[in-house]
């Protein structure tokens, strides 16, 4: 699983916030800057809620598609 999250740092903080809901930029492996244009586009594209504290059906759905996208190319 940790090759998919090097793969994909918007995808990396998804998974956080689906099981512990406040992910911190040393979790992820990234540097600092990183993490913050990552969460931007998160909050910016609408995949957490306006607390910012769950995912919305579309960060859902961008979990599910980046797993399943990672399923079918090993198939």
């Amino acid at each position: 699983m940790k090759k998919l999250f090097s793969m994909d740092p918007v995808y990396h903080i998804l998974k956080l916030l689906q099981e512990q809901e406040e992910p911190e930029f040393r979790q992820t492996g990234m540097d600092e800057r990183d993490f913050a244009v990552a969460l931007k586009h998160i909050v910016d594209a609408g995949y957490t809620d306006s607390s910012g504290s769950g995912l919305t059906q579309a960060g859902l759905d961008y979990i599910n598609g980046y797993e399943r996208r990672i399923r079918d190319s090993r198939n």
